[in-house]
């Protein structure tokens, strides 16, 4: 199989900056000083005229109160994410330009500060997340668990940062699958009743680690689980740490899968070299959001005879990769072990990094 010296790729792809918008030096300390707190790149322009050419990319724009007349005669508005901010609002004319200017919101400062913190983190968690990668089977047994775990592995031994995520309720638990059932740390039903903004730091810290790779997974004895928004919480606070987030969402057929599928740009796909599984990528590939690039994985063996040729055939994608079949592997699994690290299994990591990277450039 060819390939390509992968080099450690940190997924996140430039965006355009929030953007505040005021020329008074106090306002923009007590905005800068959120923004800070909720770890956010904040863009400054001093007026109207100097906003312009970021107005439009921006995800969010802080309007100053002071700055919202000029901005009716000078800028394009109504434009989605746009917010009002002043230190105190005492002119009762500005509400009637709130309201022509098509604002969301309006934040007096400093008290409003709690609102503005979980604003910057949604203004963060809008778009499809490019270090977010979900991995998949076609069918049951397809060795979605086993592919995710080592493909995160790998990321790490590259010299990136990377969690993985079980997002399969019924998978049996990644933390049994690589022998950390026993290690402490936070599993699913401990973040079930999360709400609002998740601190991805404190998260990190909370959660069992592998041989050093952070897990999230499902506890063996416990009936409480996530809804599908609590899941999406957690994966917006993974996603902004610098690193590669891997999930493995099983068959997708969990609407908490759902959830990771909506976010990210990068599916892989295990597809065994059966007819059976390859009808059944077909059909899991039109449920596949627009955004999101998959990336077919072949899984020996192939009992009665199909290759990697006939599943580029059939799903109109190319094979980026096959899974020898491994026996030895089967016993690990069994009996719970560290994610495979062979040399077969790092070239097909390898090239799934690379084809994960060249999806989200």
């Amino acid at each position: 199989m060819p390939h390509h010296a992968h080099q450690p790729h940190h997924a996140h792809r430039p965006t355009a900056r929030p953007l505040l918008v005021t020329a008074d030096s106090g306002l923009q300390d007590a905005v800068l000083a959120v923004a800070a707190e909720a770890r956010v790149d904040v863009s400054v322009a001093a007026d109207v005229g100097s906003a312009a050419t970021l107005w439009a990319a921006a995800p969010l724009v802080l309007l100053d109160a002071a700055l919202v007349e000029p901005a009716l005669d000078g800028l394009t508005v109504p434009r989605p994410g746009l917010v009002v901010v002043s230190r105190a609002i005492e002119d009762s004319m500005l509400w009637r330009q709130v309201v022509a200017i098509g604002a969301e919101h309006v934040v007096e400062l400093p008290h409003g500060a709690p609102w503005l913190f979980e604003r910057f983190g949604r203004s963060l968690d809008a778009d499809p997340t490019a270090n977010l990668v979900v991995v998949a089977g076609a069918v049951g047994g397809a060795g979605a668990s086993t592919l995710a775990a080592a493909l995160a592995r790998h990321a790490q031994n590259a010299g990136m940062q990377a969690v993985l995520v079980d997002l399969d309720p019924l998978g049996g638990g990644l933390d049994l699958m690589v022998g950390a059932e026993d290690d402490t740390g936070a599993r699913w039903d401990e973040l079930a009743g999360i709400t609002g903004r998740v601190d991805e730091r404190v998260l990190l810290d909370a959660l069992p680690t592998a041989e050093g790779l952070p897990l999230l997974s499902w506890p063996a004895a416990s009936d409480l689980e996530p809804g599908p928004s609590a899941v999406g919480q957690v994966l917006d606070a993974l996603c902004r740490q610098p690193g590669l987030v891997v999930v493995d969402a099983g068959r997708t057929a969990d609407p908490r899968a759902a959830v990771a599928l909506a976010k990210c740009q990068s599916l892989v796909l295990v597809v065994p070299l059966r007819v059976r599984a390859v009808a059944a990528a077909r059909r899991l590939l039109r449920r596949v959001p627009a955004h999101v690039a998959p990336i077919v994985v072949a899984r020996e063996p192939a009992p009665g005879g199909l290759s990697p040729d006939d599943v580029t055939a059939a799903l109109g994608l190319p094979v980026t990769a096959v899974l020898l079949d491994d026996r030895r592997r089967r016993v690990t699994e069994e009996l719970g072990g560290p994610p495979p690290s062979s040399s077969a299994w790092r070239r097909v990591c390898a090239a799934l990094l690379d084809a994960q990277a060249e999806a989200v450039a």
